[in-house]
């Protein structure tokens, strides 16, 4: 007789619905998707995602979307959930709204028989709450707490899921600390599940990849793969380089995200171009947008991740991938990933600096530090993740 694994258990042939805010390729969707690519062609789930903010999806969201088999991708109309202490005739209406909102997905998700429904960020939490609450076949969903989010926890709908929710995962100590700062926490139920490497390596020629990007061969490139958000700290890091570039002819600077994942992205990016061209670091400083990450990190010599916040960054995780030194803001997701390293420190731009030319310096640090990167991530694996949210889950079943 064929014995079955806990994980089998929880997740044979489930159906999973993925709660997200947009079509966006961040380092969320990214871990949601490749969950999903991971539970189709492992344990014959059907995985579908509910975008709660916009259908538009950005064409690496959407590649990648289908490569990791998502069934059905719902959205019918802008978010509205909320409901504030107060008396008045348009709370009243907030109420009816808010109502109508949870009522309308209920009636398109229900004919899905959605087993579980696993949130990313605030608000897919708080929505995932209210959909477990009126799909009858959902059997568990949680609260996701990840990175720097939007808190409303004055709004009565937040503060009620908060506290009425399943469970709460965070993917740091950060997240959790987050969590109690806003809402309380139940510390039976509360959890910290580390995020696995969703990227896989891809072999590129370092020297084709450099002459795609039109960055020198003999240089010594810095990099940060990032989305130009406002807790990126693009602009100290530019400070920075521009300071360790007068002495070292070679130093290259490469910054990768998305420059269309919003508004203010658009915004950011336009300023730090105006910046780079206003410092005279054109020739040395390249900035790309919807560029291959595999490809970027090809052509790295050291991976940078310099912010306000993080959880547990994939960023650093697909720096340690490529085998890279990585320099970190020493927030607790970064100090998980790197241990003991000497090269996380404080958000100072003459610590950033003398830790750039510790690595400019040195071949050999370089090289020891990519190597001890490249050992420890490789048990950050999905099969590690899903066994240990199989247990979150049957605790709670």
């Amino acid at each position: 007789m064929k014995s079955f694994s806990l994980t089998d258990t929880i997740f044979r042939k489930k159906k999973v619905l993925l709660i997200m805010h947009y079509g966006s390729l961040g380092g969320a969707e990214r871990q949601g998707l490749g969950l999903a690519k991971f539970l189709t062609e492992e344990y014959q789930c059907e995985v579908s995602l509910l975008l709660t903010f916009s259908d538009e999806l950005q064409p690496d969201f959407k590649q990648f979307a289908k490569a990791c088999h998502i069934r059905h991708i719902f959205h019918t109309h802008a978010p509205y959930l909320v409901f504030w202490k107060e008396l008045s005739y348009r709370n009243l209406k907030r109420l009816v709204w808010s109502f109508k909102y949870i009522w309308a997905y209920r009636k398109i998700l229900k004919p899905n028989g959605f087993d579980y429904i696993f949130p990313f960020l605030n608000f897919p939490s708080k929505v995932a709450f209210y959909l477990y609450k009126v799909l009858p076949t959902v059997k568990f969903t949680f609260w996701h707490q990840l990175g720097l989010d939007v808190f409303k926890p004055d709004e009565l709908f937040e503060k009620y899921a908060s506290r009425a929710v399943p469970a709460v995962i965070a993917n740091s100590q950060t997240g959790l600390d987050l969590y109690k700062k806003h809402y309380g926490l139940d510390v039976e139920k509360s959890y910290i599940l580390p995020q696995y490497l969703t990227m896989e390596y891809l072999y590129f020629d370092k020297r084709e990849i450099r002459d795609k990007f039109n960055i020198p061969q003999d240089a010594l490139v810095f990099g940060m793969v990032a989305h130009y958000r406002e807790d990126k700290k693009h602009e100290l890091i530019l400070e920075a380089f521009k300071k360790v570039s007068e002495n070292f002819e070679d130093a290259y600077l490469v910054f990768v995200g998305n420059r269309e994942s919003s508004g203010y992205t658009r915004i950011k990016y336009d300023a730090l171009e105006k910046s780079i061209r206003e410092e005279g670091l054109k020739s040395k400083v390249r900035m790309l947008s919807q560029e291959s990450i595999e490809e970027v990190l090809s052509c790295l010599d050291v991976g940078l991740l310099i912010s306000e916040i993080e959880g547990m960054p994939n960023a650093v995780m697909e720096y340690m991938l490529y085998g890279l030194p990585v320099i970190a803001s020493d927030h607790p997701g970064c100090k998980y990933l790197l241990k003991e390293s000497p090269y996380l420190i404080s958000n100072s731009r003459e610590v950033l600096i003398g830790k750039m030319l510790e690595l400019l310096n040195s071949p050999s640090e370089r090289e020891l530090q990519g190597l001890k990167n490249r050992e420890y991530i490789k048990s950050f694996t999905k099969e590690s993740y899903i066994r240990d949210l199989s247990t979150i889950i049957n605790r709670h079943l």
